[in-house]
């Protein structure tokens, strides 16, 4: 068995998970954006919930190759929870989201080949009863996008990116609801 000493502290507190107590905000600035979850959002004109990340994958193109090759992709959702997980002595904050179906070009996300615009289809996000289905990103990874309804096809949203709003100096929290583990 490990002890405390014997790794680096901060992967000490993560392998011995969080408190099973959380936090659950409503609203949460980060990266000089201001997020909120769809349900909060529901009842303003603003659209705070809408969110997409930036993620860089290193693969080999063959068994036989030896250099790895990387891929970027951009995942594109709308937020349902914002969590604060406790690990003893830091927070993380995660998103709880759901999700477009990003390699899907038919249902999920198109690229328009003139006007290079990027459209999601909203009614076909991804099933979160798949095991291969991550709904969870790190608030520090996100950035923040704007849906606007494409009036060409019906049921698809036109991406806009937003531009940032707040300054490092203004990111804090609202007042956090908090909810006690049912383990």
């Amino acid at each position: 068995m490990l002890k405390a000493v014997d790794v680096d502290s901060t992967l000490w507190r993560l392998v011995n998970g969080p408190k099973f107590d959380a936090r659950s905000y409503k609203k949460y600035q980060v990266n000089g954006f201001s997020f909120s979850t769809k349900k909060y959002e529901d009842r303003m004109v603003t659209q705070n919930s809408v969110v997409c990340m930036r993620a860089i994958t290193q693969f080999r193109a063959s068994g036989k190759d030896k250099n790895f090759k990387e891929a970027e992709t951009t995942y594109y959702g709308v937020i349902q929870q914002i969590i604060e997980l406790d690990y003893i002595d830091f927070k993380q904050i995660v998103f709880y989201c759901d999700w477009v179906k990003v390699k899907d070009k038919i249902n999920g996300c198109k690229i328009d080949p003139v006007s290079s615009l990027i459209t999601v289809n909203l009614g076909k996000l991804k099933n979160k009863d798949s095991v291969n289905d991550e709904p969870f990103i790190l608030a520090s990874e996100a950035s923040q996008v704007f849906y606007s309804k494409d009036l060409k096809n019906n049921g698809w949203s036109v991406v806009l990116h937003t531009p940032k709003r707040l300054t490092i100096n203004v990111d804090d929290t609202e007042f956090p609801t908090v909810y006690q583990s049912a383990f």
